[in-house]
């Protein structure tokens, strides 16, 4: 398929008209179209779905999505009146009313509308129905075949979008235009307003023996009092049999009457529609396609029976496939990180089956090695920069006895010489340290503290008698390295 082409299919019950067209902007450009029959054959949707297959795939045909416009001889209308005007209400109504109008049980026929007007009492609509069984029948037999249509509408609401895509707007004078259909057995009455808005659509068939002229004056005159709110002034005319006598025909109506080329309306020359049937079912499909692009305005039957899905069901695919995508992406990213936690637990393991055997070796009282390496790597330093501190005295651990044991006896060898200091107990306790000793003269005391506090010591708590003394001191700060 390719973003942007569309194609239209008209399924008749013989015959069928496939055209594709490429969206440029706002205009449609006719890329190619085809007719397919079973004439002589059993009639059988499946063979006719087959045979669009089959040429759709000789002809590379790519499109985006499709529309089909079902044949008027599958489908009835009917006027119908609802009593609301929101369309979301008529919507969920219009099966009980089209049952009430009709009398019969209508379970299974699939129903659409087209709105044709509103008042305050209500609306009125052309209620379309057809049989559950023929939709069911085309629709499975094109998905059987790769085509999914978006829609199954009425080929006579079909021609109307034809005829109003390229209709050159009227003046208001000019009134209502009338258009006129006749193919080989069927008949399509469409009146467009003068601002190209759809009024009224009719379809009829036409008898093999049935005088054709007659014939469409009747329906004429039937549509035309029909579409009376808005009076039609000119009828254009199309026959496949080009045997219409146009003058005749305006006679008897009363109105003027011209002849219109289907296929030129669209910019179609013969060469581009020369695999096509004839040009009423070329503009039949060429209607469905244009339909594609009026999503919100659509009289398909599928919205009533199989209802569309196929760009729901390609996202959900879309979405399980994009699922299982990440799942299998996060599960290798979790493998991949999982098995490198597991190389560097293994690394941990062994380095701390190294460590183990030393650690406790250097660090006596300790049972274990810490949860931890970086516990351990804390306490082993720790404990170094102790042992450094007790062997140089730089940096020594304040909380160290051997450390603070060794700044007294520095004070105590300070000033011994000059103060005859005669120390006679040393108490720690904690962070303090109470000294107890006799000098010659309350002076040599005040030398004592003096060398103390040039260690580092605070001294705290003291008594002195003579020369007698106990002082409590306690270390507050490192004494400067001395060379």
């Amino acid at each position: 398929m390719q973003t942007g082409n569309q194609l239209g299919i008209y399924l008749g019950k013989d015959r069928a008209t496939a055209v594709s067209l490429a969206s440029q902007g706002r205009d449609k450009k006719l890329l190619d179209c085809f007719s397919v029959t079973i004439e002589g054959e059993e009639v059988n949707p499946r063979v006719l779905c087959d045979r669009i297959a089959c040429a759709h795939g000789e002809r590379k045909i790519r499109f985006a999505e499709a529309a089909v416009a079902l044949d008027c001889a599958e489908f009835m209308q009917h006027a119908v009146r609802s009593e609301f005007t929101d369309p979301k209400k008529i919507a969920a109504t219009v099966r009980f009313d089209t049952e009430e109008t009709l009398a019969t049980d209508i379970s299974d026929v699939a129903v659409t509308f087209r709105i044709i007007s509103s008042d305050e009492e209500g609306t009125n609509l052309d209620v379309f129905t057809a049989q559950r069984s023929v939709l069911t029948d085309a629709i499975q037999s094109l998905q059987t075949n790769s085509i999914d249509p978006v829609a199954v509408d009425p080929d006579v609401y079909c021609l109307s979008r034809y005829l109003i895509e390229y209709t050159e707007k009227a003046e208001e004078s000019e009134g209502s235009i009338l258009y006129a259909v006749l193919s080989d057995c069927r008949g399509y009455l469409v009146v467009v307003s003068a601002e190209r808005e759809l009024v009224t659509l009719r379809t009829f068939l036409i008898g093999a023996s049935q005088d054709r002229t007659s014939l469409l004056a009747r329906e004429a005159l039937v549509t035309m009092a029909l579409a009376a709110a808005h009076p039609v002034k000119r009828l254009c005319a199309f026959d496949i049999r080009g045997e219409l006598p146009l003058q005749s025909v305006g006679e008897k109506m009363g109105i003027a009457v011209s002849a219109c080329d289907l296929a030129a309306m669209a910019g179609a020359g013969p060469e581009q529609i020369s695999g096509c049937s004839n040009p009423v079912d070329l503009a039949l499909a060429y209607g469905a396609a244009l339909g594609l692009a009026e999503k919100s305005n659509s009289v398909s039957f599928r919205n009533d029976h199989m209802p569309f899905l196929g760009k729901k069901l390609r996202f959900q695919r879309a979405v399980r496939f994009l699922s299982i995508s990440l799942t299998i992406l996060l599960l290798a990213v979790g493998v991949f990180f999982h098995s490198q936690l597991l190389r560097e637990n293994r690394y941990r393991e062994a380095l701390r089956g190294k460590l183990e055997p030393d650690y406790l070796a250097v660090m006596p009282g300790k049972a274990k090695l810490p949860d931890t390496m970086k516990a351990a790597v804390s306490d082993l330093d720790r404990t170094l920069r102790i042992l450094k501190a007790e062997k140089t005295g730089v940096g020594a651990d304040q909380d160290s006895v051997t450390a603070k044991m060794k700044l007294i006896l520095e004070a105590m060898n300070s000033c011994a010489k000059n103060t005859s200091l005669n120390i006679d107990k040393i108490t720690i306790t904690g962070p303090n340290i109470t000294l107890s000793g006799t000098t010659p003269s309350q002076a040599k005391v005040s030398e004592v503290f003096e060398a103390m506090r040039k260690q580092g010591f605070e001294v705290g708590k003291q008594s002195v008698d003579e020369g007698a003394f106990s002082v409590t001191v306690k270390v507050v700060k490192k004494p400067s390295q001395r060379p």
